[in-house]
């Protein structure tokens, strides 16, 4: 619950491939609005290292001389597992109190430079930078981070989750993936 971006791509690609395999099943659950599930994308270093670069070209060298310079792919961070992402009301894209999404597909997609940041993610950052006169409530809060606020949403959708499984929600988000058809527990329910 709450967490954070876990692992670089070595970390993601690992854990898509067990997935694959039908030997690890992970379920992350983040509030909408919540801060802390939104970041990092990068590492610390990588941030010292970026805002060094921007702020102060020989800070930057001396970093960089010093093997701490910014690093490449294994230094962006990545969602794993199915997200389950809960709402103070209702979803924009559903009329559930709650949606689904599998973190790895852009990370198995074969793409040569996955993305470490949803699209959805990516458009909610953006719709909080947008600083609306008298709207707070559009803007990221500390206070979905906690656990009374975790609590309060878990409880909406409680019945919503009777009957449902991990390994069914694993069938309907993530059998879309390229390996979705090499093991048996992605394969789509039986009629």
């Amino acid at each position: 619950m709450a967490s954070p971006r876990v692992g670089n791509i070595d970390f993601a690609r690992t854990f898509a491939e067990l997935e694959s395999q039908g030997k690890l099943r992970h379920l992350r659950i983040a509030n909408h609005k919540d801060p802390v599930v939104l970041g990092p994308t990068i590492s610390s270093k990588r941030a010292l290292a970026l805002s060094a670069k921007a702020f102060s070209p020989l800070g930057y060298l001396a970093l960089h001389l010093s093997g701490n310079g910014e690093g490449g792919d294994e230094e962006k961070y990545f969602h794993t597992g199915i997200k389950m992402k809960l709402f103070k009301s209702v979803s924009p894209v559903s009329s559930r109190r709650c949606d689904f999404s599998y973190s790895g597909a852009s990370v198995i997609s074969g793409a040569k430079n996955p993305t470490a940041i949803a699209k959805d993610e990516l458009e909610e950052i953006e719709q909080s930078n947008k600083k609306k006169k008298g709207s707070s409530s559009e803007l990221p809060m500390v206070s979905y981070h906690y656990g009374s606020a975790y609590a309060e949403r878990m409880a909406l959708v409680e019945s919503d989750l009777k009957n449902l499984t991990l390994n069914t929600l694993y069938r309907e988000k993530a059998c879309t993936t390229p390996w979705a058809n090499l093991h048996p527990s992605m394969q789509p329910p039986s009629p």
